[in-house]
């Protein structure tokens, strides 16, 4: 697994990335997301909020000190400029000088001192400001007096455009004039490589507009957000920050919280990487880990992780379920896997692994009734393993040979197969009826119920002819044996001799079959 690329992304405080055109789509993982307080957690509840109570819930929730004071507080502060404005009747002026008027004002009373870092609670609580939270000041405002405006995103500053449609009237609360640092070559060929393994561009496009071009549209591209996006920038600014300062836990709360608000090939990105730096090393010993790299495993493009995935989920079968024996906590990280991929294939092959390994522990353990069923799930997922059709038939012969009840055995087989029925014709399973015939018919003679044991020898004959499956001959003799001695008892000595004779078809030098058929 690839470490985290560390490169400092943008201009603290003026990251403002966001999906590039419609490429991305809502992602749902397992994990949830954890809130800082539940003033957070009641905030970015609603993925798109719809009054501007809600927004400005979610504007101040990025700060964990948020309250339900924090949010009232800042009402009254906006509600006072809404005061004012409404004094000077800004909605009798012509729309430029609404514009004007809002900009002077909210400038004067909110916007003191620009920091790069800063977040909308320290706007409206201290006049601190970015152009992110400054321009999320202006769209609420502007959301108040349905002014038309549009946000317009740069690679690394946001400002608000109002009238869009019109006079186009540009509201610049910063310009980005101090210096900040571009991504690295290495973090932009990992980037346009996630791309192309996530089919959001192709190979042919790379080649024909070069990797530079690639990675300027769909990172950095000039494009218009709307207020929820530019809401979760904010979220999405303090995971950056914090990947630079390698906080990486940190760096994947903040993401998460980002994506909820606001899904993005970006974030989804950038929280693979925070997921790779936090398994660096990580030992898989608690459920927690393993739910963290299944989230990385979900996140990846196609199949890309698709041997590692299955790779780590043996090494979990082998320290949870071989080593300690705890089957809850193995069958919840097998789940836990399961969900994490959608492609069928993977998705087998950890199926094969999670059954085949709990029905051989069970088998080891002489459960073979338990184990019995998990094989043959296992054998769903793979019907060419050498190594799981030998042990199935190694655990239909274990029953066989502890079984004393042979027509129960065969019906506990019928119950599979109907359970099961395309195991049916499998290897294992012809294997079973043939030595389960061939015993049922040597007990019903041994027990003389001739008519109960012709009717299981035609069966075994049937299936032996069909040549499916391999039986030694001793035990093939054993039973024309038995049929011999039954019908001599019934003083048939006609069907005696033809059941010796055949016997001796499959064992020539059996003494006992010699003697029978040789009788007069």
């Amino acid at each position: 697994m690839n470490t985290v690329l560390r490169s400092v992304l943008l201009a603290l405080g003026l990251l403002a990335v966001v999906p590039a055109g419609a490429q991305t789509s809502a992602t749902s993982f397992s994990s949830r997301v954890v809130y800082a307080s539940a003033f957070e957690q009641a905030a970015l509840a609603p993925q798109t909020p719809r009054t501007e109570a809600e927004y400005l819930a979610q504007l101040l929730a990025v700060n964990p000190a948020s309250t339900t004071a924090t949010l009232q507080q800042a009402e009254g502060r906006l509600s006072e400029l809404y005061a004012q404005l409404d004094k000077e009747k800004i909605g009798t002026k012509p729309l430029a000088r609404q514009v004007r008027s809002i900009f002077e004002l909210a400038h004067q009373r909110f916007l003191t001192k620009y920091e790069d870092a800063a977040t909308f609670d320290r706007t409206v609580q201290s006049g601190v400001y970015n152009c992110v939270s400054a321009s999320a000041l202006y769209a609420l405002i502007f959301e108040h007096y349905h002014i038309p405006y549009a946000i317009r995103q740069k690679p690394t500053h946001v400002y608000l455009v109002a009238d869009p449609q019109a006079s186009n009237i540009m509201v610049e609360t910063t310009a980005p004039t101090f210096g900040y640092f571009l991504p690295d070559a290495k973090f932009k060929k990992a980037y346009v490589d996630y791309l192309v393994d996530s089919k959001l561009v192709s190979q042919s496009e790379v080649q024909q507009q070069g990797l530079e071009e690639i990675f300027k549209q769909k990172f950095q591209a000039d494009k218009t957000i709307s207020l929820p996006q530019l809401i979760s920038l904010q979220y999405y600014n303090q995971g950056v920050l914090a990947l630079q300062a390698d906080e990486d836990e940190k760096a994947y709360h903040a993401l998460k919280k980002a994506e909820k608000l606001f899904p993005a090939t970006e974030t989804n990105y950038l929280l693979t990487q925070s997921l790779a730096a936090r398994l660096e090393g990580n030992g898989y010993n608690k459920l927690e880990d393993v739910q963290l790299l299944t989230e990385f495993y979900a996140r990846q493009p196609a199949t890309k992780y698709r041997d590692e995935c299955v790779n780590a989920f043996k090494s979990i079968t082998q320290k949870f379920l071989l080593e300690r024996g705890d089957t809850a906590t193995y069958r919840t990280m097998y789940g836990t896997f399961l969900g994490s991929v959608a492609d069928t294939s993977t998705r087998n092959s950890l199926s094969y692994v999670y059954y085949m390994q709990s029905g051989r522990m069970l088998a080891m353990q002489q459960h073979s009734e338990q184990a019995f069923p998990l094989l043959l799930q296992a054998f769903r997922y793979n019907r060419v393993s050498p190594e799981l059709q030998g042990l199935i038939t190694a655990v239909v012969q274990d029953e066989i040979n502890v079984h004393r009840n042979s027509v129960g055995l065969l019906r506990r087989l019928d119950k599979y197969t109907t359970t099961y029925p395309f195991l049916r014709n499998s290897p294992p399973m012809r294997q079973a009826y043939l030595y389960s015939y061939a015993r049922a018919a040597y007990d019903a003679f041994a027990g003389n119920k001739r008519a109960e044991g012709k009717k299981y020898l035609t069966a075994f004959e049937q299936a032996y002819a069909r040549k499916e499956a391999t039986i030694d001959t001793e035990h093939i003799a054993a039973v024309y044996l038995a049929a011999s001695i039954a019908s001599g008892k019934a003083n048939d000595l006609t069907g005696a001799r033809a059941y010796a004779r055949k016997g001796l078809t499959y064992e020539p030098t059996n003494p006992d079959l010699k003697r029978i058929a040789s009788m007069n």
